[in-house]
């Protein structure tokens, strides 16, 4: 078992491994790509205020002599702009297009000059070398043309600072692939031990053990799961305890007719054919048959009804005036040997219902049936059809004994009888046998006292066809 439980462990940490590959590997390349602009536009930002300082205070620091522009540089001007390992730096000022000092020959990012105070930046190539140049352009008191300082710097030392900030973040990036790659395992492993123990109480129990799985311990992302796996094998557990309870019933009931049955023939071996009491018997194992032939197709219906409740059943328009009168004319005989008067009246038009109409006909006729059989002697049954709203009504109403309003509820148990009937043929399968079938084809299915006051009034309420 623990070697099942390893290999179940093992199983589903390979699978959630392989599946978090690809998200991981896009994450890390996100991460790099994603890095790298912010690196590269974080250090051109940093130096670019620096050039822009360097050319700010160049302009600052011009004055006009004489209608002259003149230029008092400090020698610490451009240390700012200098490292330890030296960047080149180059400037020039002009006015219109004549250079009044500095670099003549230092490309011009604004040929047209710029507004006052206006700064522009851009990238250029000086002395075969890739420079970045900035402009500032200035106006000056007696002087008619704008004036434009243009500082330029060699970008070694950018490259150099983005060059070592990229390395770090490689550098840390690979450190962050090799923790995941070492802890996610681990920490899968961790995260699956739940379900490799739900899993191994499961395998390790009994086919029989049917109760719930314990909640305690569980992660709050598997509690649904367990409380719906728990809801299963309660239906599970109803199911099998029907099906036990449906088989103890089936064979209690069975054995009575079949004990009278065998005893009967052991007579009728011992007892000439002219004896009396071999006709009692021979009267005797008619009974018997006919009640374990009743029994037994009562079985198969209730095992019917079982099966169809547990089925999304396909309905179909249905005449309720041809079904019921089909039931009741298949009744008919019972009714006469019986000397029960049984009556059908329709309903006017076409009462049409949506219903399963095989379930349908067999829910009238076990209703009908037990009409027909608990009723006395010279009483009535009347199968009636009508209309109870936007509902088609089905009722069967008879002048018996009835069913006390206490016992309504209990009639629908399997295999439960009045006490009074207790001496009368019958296995107490007839209402339960409804009652599914009425519930599996979306029926519902009333007990009422008759409306003379004496006997029963069983109401069938099917949905009507919209159409």
């Amino acid at each position: 078992m623990r070697f099942s439980s390893l290999v179940i462990e093992h199983s589903l940490t390979s699978r959630l491994l392989r599946r978090m590959v690809v998200p991981m590997a896009g994450a890390a390349l996100l991460l790099g790509v994603g890095g790298s602009l912010v690196i590269t536009s974080a250090v051109e930002t940093v130096n670019d205020r620096i050039l822009g300082a360097a050319s700010r205070a160049i302009a600052d620091s011009l004055t006009v002599e004489d209608g002259a522009v003149s230029l008092n540089l400090s020698p610490a001007l451009f240390g700012m702009l200098e490292d330890s390992e030296r960047d080149n730096v180059f400037y020039s000022v002009r006015q219109g297009g004549t250079v009044l000092t500095g670099y003549s020959d230092l490309p011009d990012i604004a040929p047209r000059g710029l507004h006052d105070t206006q700064v522009r930046f851009g990238n250029g190539t000086y002395k075969g070398v890739a420079v970045r140049v900035v402009a500032e352009g200035r106006r000056l008191p007696q002087i008619s043309e704008p004036v434009t300082v243009e500082v330029a710097e060699t970008m070694g030392a950018r490259q150099r600072t983005s060059s070592r900030m990229l390395l770090a973040l490689a550098l840390l990036e690979a450190l962050l692939i090799g923790l995941t790659a070492v802890l996610l395992p681990l920490a899968v492993r961790w995260g699956m031990k739940p379900v490799v123990g739900l899993g191994a109480e499961m395998d390790a129990r009994a086919g029989s053990d049917l109760k719930p799985l314990s909640t305690s311990g569980v992660p709050s992302e598997l509690s649904d799961l367990v409380r719906a796996f728990n809801r299963l094998l309660e239906r599970l557990d109803a199911t099998l305890q029907n099906m036990r309870q449906f088989t103890a019933d089936a064979s209690h009931q069975m054995r009575t007719p079949l004990s009278i049955l065998r005893t009967h023939v052991t007579l009728l071996r011992r007892s000439p054919a002219s004896d009396e009491q071999a006709r009692q018997s021979l009267e005797d194992i008619d009974q018997a048959t006919e009640r374990l032939q009743r029994l037994l197709t009562q079985l198969l219906a209730l095992a019917r009804a079982d099966s169809s409740a547990q089925e999304e059943l396909a309905r179909e328009h249905v005449d309720m005036n041809m079904l019921a009168g089909s039931a009741a004319t298949d009744h008919a005989p019972q009714a006469v040997r019986l000397e029960v008067d049984l009556r059908f009246e329709p309903a006017n038009g076409e009462p049409i219902a949506a219903t399963h109409s095989m379930l349908a006909v067999e829910l009238l006729g076990n209703l009908i049936d037990n009409a027909v059989s608990y009723n006395l002697p010279g009483g009535s049954v009347t199968v009636s059809v009508g209309r109870r709203g936007k509902k088609i009504l089905v009722s069967i109403e008879d002048d018996g004994p009835g069913i006390p309003p206490e016992d309504r509820e209990r009639v629908f148990t399997r295999f439960a009888r009045l006490t009074r009937d207790t001496s009368r043929p019958g296995s107490g399968l007839g209402l339960p046998i409804a009652n599914m079938l009425a519930r599996a084809i979306g029926a519902t299915l009333k007990l009422e006292t008759a409306r003379s006051g004496q006997g029963l009034r069983v109401e069938v309420t099917f949905p009507a066809d919209p159409v």
